[in-house]
């Protein structure tokens, strides 16, 4: 099929108006771009001056009847919820859900378009706001299957030190970003959504309509991400070779995403197991958790069936699904019992989820989120400033707590930070950790969000399990979306250990790195949770160490948690763009990428223990609780998370 660069006749009309557009060879139905939405209300601020066209969109255009499968081929941008479209009155499809911009096909099946007058409905959710764009929108007079079949391309990616093949993401665009429809074959060898195609050998034959395209071939974050603008021509294939370089050094730390979900066994999203084999290898996951909801799944046979044995270790776990929270377990042994999620009282769910055969780590996951009319840290249930929760006593239980989700982000990428430097001086030593939480193949990325853990890394095929458990409940962990941060204090101590026999100074160094690709501009140090140091960075755009910062911190006057955080600019590239907020608390969109480790926890006092600030307003308030004055006085030698705890309990 050609298709022509003029249209015979085109006429800009309104959205609601009739339209007759012809040409032999493409039906331009909508030339321009439209905003579709709720006037008066916006669900951006990006959308507050661009002014609503119509809730739903409406085009009258005069056609030929179809005598074979035609295409309808539409742009949109900005899409959350379900938009139906129709063709006179017929279903063809809906709007994919994706906040960038992708190009669409639908088939039009023979005898559907009618001679003379047709009507076009792109018809709005009946609940929910979700202001979308949409245009320019086209008939095509031939099948999906020929449009996708103009040009090939021949895809290999290799490893620019071992020059062997990998796995990896290839994403596909216009000139201008836009994600392409295209087809890899054959399609059970890949995981292949709109612009995007998950091989698991670094091969794919990829068809798609004749075009300038800009091809990039990524591995997840510690790898370089390379691109290539192209023009395909009809019947014309080329061959296009990459070569990745490893830009993030994580010796000695394996890369985890803990929550994983497939379509075949949680029931929701597009990813299948299958699939989901491909997308973890391609985004380079090391120990790949399988969390399907109330279910045990083991992906040990369909990764072994796909050749990808070599590339991860499988872990069987499951994200208890509750009214009352979601709770992730693992390791899970095979033939366990699932653990009934009907129970919503956490003094009997959680030692129920911790007696299933196996289990080592328990987390806390997407803590501020709404389901099912419950907020795991709502304000019912959590005082954000002492860490008190309700159910305190079952907190006991919790290994880690999930503070970057990157398929779940909050509005404000620090909150819950914040709460969990409240339960660390609570008393709690729960570990922060990243994950996807990803029910898709493409629209949220596997392994975006993942926590590093300290353990051997040598045969990803064959972790040493027992070593990456103890690291969880040691806090031996980073936590990663876009970025890494280490710490040392005093060249000896780092995540999880108890810094001991200390001098009158500290001597603490944070590393930030991260690919080329993501930025970092602001890195900060904080004691129990107070920022006592900060630095901007000037990132060069080089893959590796972004910056090495060095400060000499007296000696507190107590025991705290060390914690340094880095953050950076979101990357907006569609290879691996940062999804915006889940359920989002401002309508400004400001995405950040993010690195923080965990604590090392300074012995300050020398007894040889950590003491929270918890503990030490305890020990204050049972010493000089019957003397105010003293009681006072005795608070200037503690900082303000002292102090808190202390309030919390008169």
């Amino acid at each position: 099929m050609r298709i022509l660069n003029r249209i015979w006749i085109l006429v800009a009309c309104s959205v609601f108006a009739p339209c007759t557009i012809a040409s032999d060879d493409e039906l331009v139905i909508l030339s321009n771009r439209v905003h579709l939405g709720k006037a008066g209300q916006w669900e951006w601020d990006k959308f507050q001056q661009i002014p609503v066209d119509a809730e739903s969109l409406e085009v009258r255009f005069t056609s030929k009847s179809n005598a074979t499968e035609h295409t309808l081929r539409l742009w949109q941008r900005d899409v959350k919820l379900n938009w139906t479209i129709k063709l006179n009155d017929q279903r063809i499809g809906v709007l994919e859900p994706f906040e960038a911009a992708l190009e669409s096909l639908f088939a039009i099946p023979p005898g559907l378009l009618r001679d003379g007058d047709n009507i076009l409905r792109v018809e709005a959710p009946s609940t929910g706001l979700d202001d979308i764009e949409l245009g320019p929108i086209a008939i095509l007079p031939s099948s999906m299957d020929v449009i996708l079949s103009e040009s090939r391309l021949e895809i290999r990616v290799s490893d620019a030190a071992t020059k062997e093949r990998m796995p990896c993401r290839l994403t596909v665009t216009k000139p201008d970003g836009t994600l392409q429809p295209l087809r890899a074959e054959p399609a059970k060898d890949f995981a292949v959504r709109t612009g995007v195609v998950y091989t698991k050998d670094g091969r794919a034959t990829l068809t798609l309509p004749a075009g300038d395209y800009v091809v990039t071939a990524g591995r997840g974050f510690e790898w370089s991400a390379e691109s290539l603008s192209l023009s395909t021509k009809h019947d014309d294939p080329r061959l296009v070779p990459f070569e990745l370089r490893r830009e993030v050094s994580t010796k000695n730390w394996i890369a985890a995403d803990s929550h994983i979900h497939t379509r075949t066994h949680s029931g929701h999203g597009d990813a299948s197991i299958d699939e989901r084999m491909i997308t973890i290898a391609g985004e380079g996951i090391e120990l790949a958790i399988a969390t399907d909801h109330n279910h045990h799944t083991d992906y040990g046979p369909v990764q072994s069936h796909h050749g990808l044995r070599e590339h991860f270790t499988p872990v069987v776990g499951n994200e208890v699904t509750t009214k009352r929270g979601h709770f992730n377990a693992f390791p899970i042994e095979l033939g366990a019992t699932v653990v009934d999620h009907q129970e919503t009282e956490w003094s009997k769910l959680l030692p129920a989820i911790r007696a299933t055969p196996g289990v080592e780590v328990i987390t806390l996951n997407h803590p501020r989120d709404l389901h099912s009319g419950f907020i795991p840290l709502g304000g019912t249930q959590f005082h954000p400033n002492t860490g008190k929760h309700v159910d305190a006593e079952a907190f006991e239980n919790i290994d880690a707590m999930e503070v970057v989700t990157s398929g779940a982000l909050q509005s404000d990428i620090h909150l819950l930070i914040r709460d969990w430097f409240a339960l660390l001086n609570r008393g709690y030593r729960i570990a922060a950790i990243a994950s996807s939480d990803t029910h898709d193949v493409s629209r949220f990325i596997l392994g975006q969000g993942r926590t590093y853990v300290a353990a051997k890394d040598s045969d990803h095929s064959n972790l040493d399990l027992d070593e990456i458990w103890r690291s969880y409940q040691k806090g031996k962990l980073l936590v990663s979306m876009g970025l890494l941060a280490e710490i040392q204090v005093d060249g000896r101590f780092t995540v999880g250990d108890l810094a001991t026999d200390l001098g009158t100074n500290l001597a603490v160094e944070a590393t930030v790195s991260g690919p080329a690709w993501s930025r970092a501009d602001h890195v900060a140090l904080y004691a129990n949770g107070t920022l006592i140091r900060e630095q901007d960075i000037k990132d060069a755009g080089n893959g590796g160490v972004k910056e090495r910062v060095r400060w000499l911190i007296p000696k507190p006057r107590h025991d705290v948690h060390f914690v340094v955080i880095a953050t950076g600019p979101g990357v907006e590239s569609p290879h691996w763009a940062i999804p915006r907020p889940y359920q989002p608390t401002s309508k400004t969109i400001a995405t950040r990428v993010i690195g923080l480790t965990n604590p090392v926890w300074i012995d300050a006092d020398g007894d040889g223990a950590f003491q929270s600030a918890h503990d030490y307003a305890k020990r204050l308030l049972q010493t000089h609780g019957g003397e105010r004055d003293r009681l006072q006085l005795e608070l200037k030698n503690y900082d303000s998370s002292v102090q808190t705890q202390l309030v919390s309990m008169q």
